[in-house]
């Protein structure tokens, strides 16, 4: 019975014996197993998608209204508005070389082309964001279209039209709130656009986004992507 027990607990120690020296053999496996799970997990952190590098590059102001041609009215009293291009058109397109601006008495039509950015030789027609009949243009422009791109919100707006529709026109367009979403979405569109793209194309030396984000993505027809994202174009699909 004696002999017996000594030999239950023989084996028991061998067992444990056995367990331990297998133990550096599973630690030596795990070593060379993971670090290519951790080193792909560090290449994802390291590097976002262009939609990262996009968001809130784009100034989106909350007491505007915007149409998803990236033309944008704020409200100035009774039916008459003031109307400008977005932020997000200007560092699209790039320096201006002039606004071609319709003039006074001309009638608007929503959704209809009102006003041409001129840039790098291509014109790039803008969608009137109400009905209206153009009451005064931004003479400041004739001057120096850099108003449109310096202050767009500001002293670069474009035209102010005196609406019959307002109430209805302002249905069809995108309160702040509702426009900054809608940004995030743009923003996104525009990332799938530049996913092929290095980022080092498209910044210049002090870490800022180039301006002229669509010729950046194709220099011999950035005019025609300006156009897809301005709904101007043949297939408007960023609306």
């Amino acid at each position: 019975m004696g002999h017996d027990l000594i030999t239950i607990y023989w084996l028991k120690a061998l067992e444990y014996i056995l367990a331990l020296s297998y133990l550096p053999l599973f630690i030596l496996f795990w070593k060379f197993a993971s670090p290519k799970r951790e080193a792909t997990v560090a290449v994802h952190a390291a590097a976002p998608g262009w939609s990262d590098q996009l968001a809130g590059y784009f100034q989106v102001p909350a007491n505007l209204f915007f149409h998803r041609g990236h033309t944008w009215v704020r409200l100035d009293g009774g039916d008459t508005v003031t109307i400008g291009v977005s932020d997000f058109a200007q560092k699209l397109v790039g320096p201006l070389g002039r606004v071609q601006l319709p003039t006074v008495g001309t009638s608007l039509v929503q959704g209809e082309p009102a006003l041409v950015l001129d840039a790098d030789g291509a014109s790039v027609p803008m969608l009137a964001p109400v009905d209206g009949k153009v009451v005064a243009v931004n003479e400041g422009l004739a001057a120096s279209s850099d108003l449109a791109k310096h202050a767009p919100y500001g002293d670069g707006w474009m035209l102010k039209v005196k609406s019959t529709k307002l109430a209805s026109n302002l249905k069809h367009l995108l309160p702040g709130p509702l426009a900054i979403r809608w940004m995030d979405t743009v923003c996104e569109s525009l990332g799938a656009e530049m996913a092929p793209m290095e980022l080092g194309k498209v910044y210049l030396d002090g870490g800022q986004i180039v301006d002229g984000l669509a010729r950046s993505l194709s220099p011999e027809a950035w005019d025609e992507i300006a156009r897809r994202f301005f709904l101007t174009g043949d297939g408007g699909r960023h609306a």
